[in-house]
C-alpha cells in the first residue's frame, strides 16, 4: 500500500515495520571495534571471516590491533588474486607453526580456491596464539562450510553521522586523545565529523555527492597523522591543513569539478582558526555541529556524540529537507 500512494516513504516504513516486529530500537548496531571483539573472541582458534562493503577497509585498524597485540613483526597479510595462493598456503601452516597472526584479504577474488583453503584450516594444530583472519566482500560462490566454521563480522560505514562518529571514537583510545593538548585532541573532532559528514553525504546522491566516493579509514588515518604534525607547533598552518586534505587525501578521490568544489567548501568551513575560538565552545559553528569545549579527556567527547540525534537531517549538509524524499524514491523503485 505504502509502495503504491507514498513511494517516497517505503524505505522509512519498512525500517519501522522491522523494528516493531523485531522489538529493536534502530537497525544499526552499536559499533565495535576489532580490539574489543578480539579481546572476546580471544580464546577461540576458529578464523575471523571479516564480511567488507564498498568504502570500509578493516586493513589498517586491523594492522594496529596486530602492533599492539602480538608486535607488527608477528603479523603477515597476503593480498589475494595473481596467483598468491601457494603463498597464502605457505603462511597460513608457518604462522599456525609458529602461533603467530595472519590475515588473507579479498577471499571473494579467488571463491574456486576456498574449498582448498577450508581443507587446509581443518588440518592445522596451530600453536597457542595463531590467529587467522580473512577478509571478503559478500559473493555468491563463497563456500558455506567456510562461512559456517568462521565467526562473521560485517565490517561497514555504520549509517548516519552519529553511528560514524561513534565508530571513529570506537576506534581510538584514551590514551590517543589524551596524548596531545586539547586544541589537538579539538581537532580530532573536527575531522571526525568531516569525516562523517563526506561519507554519509554519499546517502544522498546525485545530489549529495555525483557518485559513490570511497571515503575510507585510512583516508581518516592520513587526516590525524596531519593533526598530530600541525598540532605540535605554537600556531596551526591552515593552509597546509587545507592543502593536504584537499589535493592528496579527500580530494584525491574526487574527479568532479562540483563534487570538488563542495568539499573545498566544507575544508575552508571547518579548518580555520576561528573553529578553535573559546567563544566557540559547546556552541552551534556550522548545521549541527557543535565544538566541544577545550578538553582531552575521550568520555567527554563520546558523551556529546552520544547526545546527537539518531536520524541524519538533511539540513547537516546543506541540503533541501525535502532531498530524503527524492532519495527514498529512487531507492524504492
Amino acid at each position: 500500500l505504502t509502495q503504491a500512494l507514498r513511494p517516497d516513504r517505503l524505505q522509512s516504513q519498512m525500517q519501522q515495520f522491522v523494528c516493531e516486529i523485531l522489538d529493536v530500537p534502530t537497525l544499526a548496531p552499536p559499533p565495535t571495534s576489532l580490539s574489543r571483539f578480539y579481546s572476546e573472541e580471544s580464546a577461540a582458534v576458529t578464523p575471523i571471516l571479516l564480511v567488507t562493503s564498498a568504502g570500509a577497509d578493516p586493513s589498517k585498524e586491523l594492522e594496529d590491533l596486530a602492533a599492539a597485540t602480538v608486535g607488527r613483526d608477528h603479523y603477515f597479510e597476503v593480498a589475494m588474486g595473481g596467483g598468491q595462493q601457494n603463498r597464502a598456503t605457505k603462511y597460513l601452516h608457518d604462522c599456525a607453526k609458529s602461533g603467530e597472526w595472519l590475515c588473507l584479504k579479498n577471499l571473494h577474488l579467488v571463491t574456486s580456491w576456498l574449498p582448498f583453503l577450508e581443507k587446509e584450516i581443518s588440518t592445522l594444530k596451530p600453536a597457542e596464539g595463531f590467529r587467522l583472519w580473512m577478509t571478503t566482500e559478500p559473493h555468491s560462490n563463497f563456500p558455506p562450510i567456510l562461512l559456517q566454521i568462521s565467526v562473521k563480522l560485517t565490517f561497514e560505514s555504520p549509517p548516519g553521522l552519529k553511528k560514524n562518529l561513534q565508530r571513529t571514537y570506537e576506534s581510538w583510545d584514551d590514551e590517543f586523545i589524551a596524548k596531545g593538548s586539547p586544541e589537538r585532541a579539538q581537532l580530532l573532532y573536527v575531522l571526525a565529523f568531516f569525516h562523517a559528514l563526506v561519507q554519509e553525504r554519499r546517502t544522498y546522491m546525485p545530489q549529495g555527492w555525483v557518485k559513490f566516493y570511497e571515503f575510507s579509514l585510512g583516508d581518516l588515518r592520513a587526516g590525524t597523522n596531519i593533526i598530530d604534525l600541525v598540532s605540535k607547533g605554537k600556531s596551526i598552518d591552515w593552509e597546509s591543513v587545507i592543502g593536504l586534505m584537499e589535493n592528496a587525501i579527500y580530494g584525491g578521490r574526487v574527479d568532479n569539478n562540483y563534487d570538488y568544489k563542495v568539499l573545498s567548501v566544507y575544508l575552508q568551513q571547518y579548518f580555520n582558526a576561528d573553529i578553535l575560538s573559546p567563544k566557540r565552545g559547546g556552541k552551534a559553528v556550522e548545521r549541527g555541529f557543535v565544538m566541544p569545549r577545550p578538553t582531552n579527556v575521550k568520555s567527554e567527547y563520546v558523551a556529546m556524540i552520544d547526545s546527537l540525534p539518531e536520524e541524519d537531517i538533511p539540513s547537516f549538509f546543506g541540503l533541501p529537507l525535502n532531498v530524503e524524499r527524492s532519495v527514498q524514491r529512487a531507492q524504492s523503485a
